[in-house]
């Protein structure tokens, strides 16, 4: 039963509702209880094992009274809550908690047999321990059988801090429920694994059906065949036309036994019976392929009638999976089998997907998997990325986003997974980005710049062309990581040499001696050679071998001869060929670690070997600590909350409210005196003790970038007096009129020491949440686009990471004999920043300037803030799709 169909109960919290992955890969529904799935919970229980209700209720319990049901299915939501596991229309699992004090709440559980061990009692105590938390409550209880072993080891895998008792035979459990480092962890490392194995159960069946109409359902049954599936394959033709080469059916509901994954190519108003049946079959997973002309809405809705039933669904416009695995060997999409090796593809829509399976082919790149998901899919880049993590057969990940849709879980994985192999994504700056569940409205997108700094402070390669892509990958699932930047260049033409070693030198790779020259008829025994020596000399990170030869006998020989000590060094050894020979004939052969990889063009084996060893540096470095700042939280949201109370929509926040919030913070606000006329401004000077700076901050005289709208070090009352006056004037040159008191905005200042002037800040993003940002006052970061980027939480080498990699940055640390700034400071104030962004989800923009870097200070001289109604969480602590 959909909680759609129903009259739903007041307070009925659809916020709570959630599709969620068991630990085995499966797909349920979880929601709040409604009073009516009465039935539903009656049936429920009549099939739970009289030893499991004794567990629960501690005595005999063979039935529930209608007094039972009424109580177990009538709450409040606030202080009786019940949760719900649905699979289909049948429930399978139901946790509940009620209020014993005003921040205690005792919980309970009970999963059907049938179900039990796939993990349904820790996701239900995650989402009830969220729930509890937007409720007040901090702590649960419960009291457990000491035989009820199973139920014990929840709330002690749990990830809280539990104290247990014994009292009258009863285990008495009692642990608080605020998040923590441990529970978090816990919590996402069954999400991997849950994930993780949803996408093996969909890359390994053993029976598959294809359905649809007969001429697809061939074609489809024939790449599976050539591709030597070893499982097994059914076929059903939707309009009665034979299919040859496997058994058929007359439907998917005739078809013996279970099956594992259905491939569909029918229209979507077509999908609900066909989805039905392959459920009652037993199935994980549904490939909808493309061609059914289905718009977003139909795409939904494929979506949600999978995951009713409990299945993952790729589609509509999937292109469809392969799995090289020589214990499974199937290809579901209708191109040709790729051979196997280490190279694991992700894609959505089917057109990219046949465009990037052609070039794989073509350049002879083995694949571990590929997957391709649709536009609108259930399985996401996020998901394929958790199965990649632990399949050892994948040593390099590709992915081709037309949308993501989490990006902060796409940045916590890929954080993880570049840990461990290398991740390269293809323009995620300029794909549609859509949002999870809660997004903010009103608030803008990040510029492109911005999200592809952002993949980047996650180890993932970003690169805009697909060959680039492809040609990252042909060595990294080849060849071991550059240790360093050294280059050895060996080669046989003196003017290719000096073309790639500026090319090496243009991207930031060194030849630390002399490239090796070899003769211009030089064989495979020389290349040889000054390849071995190369792979043996310490000082050496990469060795590149470059061989021309256009005539007859071409560049075969060195291929294979290089091809074969391609394992021996611990470094990578990379071949470029210029001949006008086709490559060897390696259409058997498996793609293994040592062999070499091989580059037509120079440059395209240059950016290929300069990328991978940028990720090897980023990978070996110290990722850094995010350091322990201790804000006032609390204080900094009461302001906000208040603001927002009186303001639903949001408003801009005045001057004493930005300093209270920064100043919870640790990042105190230079004071600004707006006065309105010369009188007003000298009585604030005289008070502040004078070397004050006056300045007009209305944007049009702001933006001039003479700055002559700001008058600093004023000792006296004639000089604020001359300044007022040139003020004065400045407002009438620009066409203002009026006196500068009335249109300029003026404000007294403190004299901040000199320095250099910087603008921080962060932007609320409508997808990635919190983005931190600074670049140099004025013109370098207005017009020239001179502006970094992260994303929270900053580390230490994250912070130090922005102010380097401004292309300003020079101006900072002494450029032309002038004084350092006080880098240490920027740093500091960006960790502020940073925490303050991702604690306060509410702040839609946070923007400081100028901020006064001098040689031992750091100030902050202006604020901006505006706030925006939200959720205090961006992503929920429990579990969902």
């Amino acid at each position: 039963m959909s909680v759609s169909q129903v009259q739903l109960p007041p307070g009925y919290p659809r916020e709570w509702e959630a599709d969620v992955v068991l630990t085995d890969g499966g797909v349920a529904r979880l929601r709040p209880i409604v009073p009516a799935d009465a039935d539903l919970l009656v049936a429920f229980y009549e099939r739970v094992s009289p030893e499991s209700k004794y567990l629960r209720f501690f005595a005999p319990y063979p039935r529930l009274s209608i007094r039972d049901v009424k109580r177990f299915t009538e709450v409040d939501y606030v202080d009786r809550v019940a949760l719900i596991l649905t699979l289909g229309d049948e429930m399978i699992g139901v946790g509940r908690f009620d209020r014993i004090e005003t921040d205690q709440a005792e919980v309970a559980f009970l999963v059907e047999d049938a179900h039990q061990g796939r993990g349904i009692a820790q996701l239900l105590l995650e989402h009830l321990a969220e729930a509890a938390r937007e409720r007040g409550i901090v702590g649960f209880v419960a009291e457990v059988l000491p035989e009820n072993r199973r139920m014990a080891q929840v709330f002690a895998d749990a990830g809280y801090r539990v104290s247990k008792g014994i009292e009258d035979g009863v285990l008495s459990v009692e642990f608080p429920i605020l998040p923590t480092d441990t529970s978090v962890g816990v919590m996402e490392r069954r999400e991997h694994r849950a994930e993780s194995a949803s996408v093996h159960r969909l890359l390994h069946p053993t029976r598959v059906v294809i359905y649809g109409r007969a001429r697809r359902v061939q074609g489809m049954v024939n790449a599976m065949l050539r591709g030597g599936f070893r499982g097994e394959v059914t076929a059903v033709s939707s309009d009665g036309t034979p299919v040859a080469g496997v058994p058929t059916a007359s439907s998917i509901a005739t078809v013996p036994g279970r099956l594992d994954l259905a491939i569909l190519s029918v229209p979507t108003a077509e999908l609900g019976g066909v989805v039905i049946d392959a459920a009652h079959k037993g199935a994980h997973g549904i490939v909808v392929l493309t061609g059914t002309d289905d718009s977003p809405s139909d795409n939904r809705t494929v979506v949600n009638l999978a995951r009713a039933y409990g299945i993952r669904a790729l589609g509509p416009d999937a292109l469809g999976l392969i799995n090289t695995h020589s214990e499974v060997e199937m290809n579901s999409t209708p191109g040709p089998m790729p051979r196997r090796g280490g190279v694991g593809l992700f894609c959505q829509s089917a057109a990219v997907g046949v465009a990037l399976l052609n070039r794989a082919l073509r350049q002879d790149l083995g694949l571990s998997s590929f997957i391709s998901t649709g536009d609108y899919a259930d399985v996401t880049g996020n998901d394929v990325m958790q199965f990649w993590e632990d399949d050892e057969a994948t040593r390099v990940c590709l992915l081709s986003l037309d949308s993501i849709g989490n990006p902060r879980k796409f940045s916590r994985i890929a954080r993880r997974l570049t840990r461990r192999k290398p991740v390269v994504v293809i323009e995620p700056g300029r794909t549609s980005r859509s949002s999870h569940s809660g997004v903010r409205g009103g608030l803008a997108h990040a510029p492109d710049e911005a999200v592809d700094a952002l993949f980047r402070q996650a180890g993932v390669m970003v690169v805009h062309r697909r060959g680039a892509m492809f040609d990252i990958a042909k060595i990294a699932a080849r060849q071991p990581l550059p240790r360093g930047s050294q280059v050895r260049l060996i080669t046989n033409s003196f003017t290719l040499c000096q073309q790639m070693v500026h090319t090496l030198t243009a991207v930031g790779l060194l030849t630390e001696e002399e490239p090796v020259l070899l003769h211009a008829e030089a064989g495979p025994e020389e290349f040889v050679a000054a390849a071995r020596t190369a792979l043996a000399d310490p000082t050496c990170d990469s060795v590149i071998c470059a061989a021309v030869n256009v005539y007859e006998e071409g560049t075969e020989d060195v291929i294979a001869a290089l091809d074969q000590i391609a394992h021996e060094g611990d470094i990578p050894l990379v071949g470029v060929f210029l001949d006008f020979h086709l490559p060897l004939n390696r259409e058997d052969e498996v793609d293994v670690m040592g062999e070499l990889p091989r580059f037509d063009a120079p440059a395209d084996a240059i950016h290929a070997l300069s990328a991978l060893t940028a990720y090897a540096h980023w990978r070996e470095r110290d990722p850094g600590a995010v350091p322990l700042l201790d804000p006032d939280i609390l204080r900094a949201k009461r302001v906000v909350h208040r603001v927002l109370s009186a303001h639903p929509t949001g408003r801009e926040l005045t001057d004493e409210e930005s300093a209270e919030v920064l100043a919870a913070y640790g990042i105190p606000l230079v004071r600004r005196y707006p006065v309105s006329s010369l009188e007003e401004a000298t009585a604030v000077a005289e008070h502040l003790g004078w070397n004050v700076v006056l300045k007009a901050t209305a944007a049009t005289v702001r933006s001039r970038p003479d700055q002559a709208n700001v008058h600093r070090n004023l000792a006296g009352a004639d000089d604020l007096a001359a300044a007022w006056a040139e003020l004065n004037t400045l407002v009438s040159e620009l066409g203002l009129g009026g006196d500068i008191g009335a249109v300029g905005e003026p404000v007294v200042q403190a004299m901040a020491p000199p320095g250099v002037a910087l603008v921080v800040g962060s932007r609320e993003d409508a997808a990635f949440g919190p983005l931190v940002s600074m670049g140099l006052e004025g013109i370098p970061t207005e017009l020239l686009g001179d502006t970094v980027y992260r994303v929270p939480p900053l580390t230490t080498v994250d912070a130090a990471a922005m102010v380097r990699d401004l292309k300003a940055a020079p101006t900072l640390f002494g450029r032309h004999g002038s004084p350092r700034v006080h880098i240490d400071g920027i740093e500091d104030l960006l960790h502020r920043v940073a925490q303050l962004a991702d604690d306060l989800p509410q702040l839609a923009s946070v923007a400081l300037g100028p901020c006064v870097a001098s040689r031992s200070a750091m100030s902050v001289l202006g604020a901006r803030i505006l706030t925006a109604p939200t959720d205090d969480r961006r992503d929920p602590m429990a579990r969902t799709l």
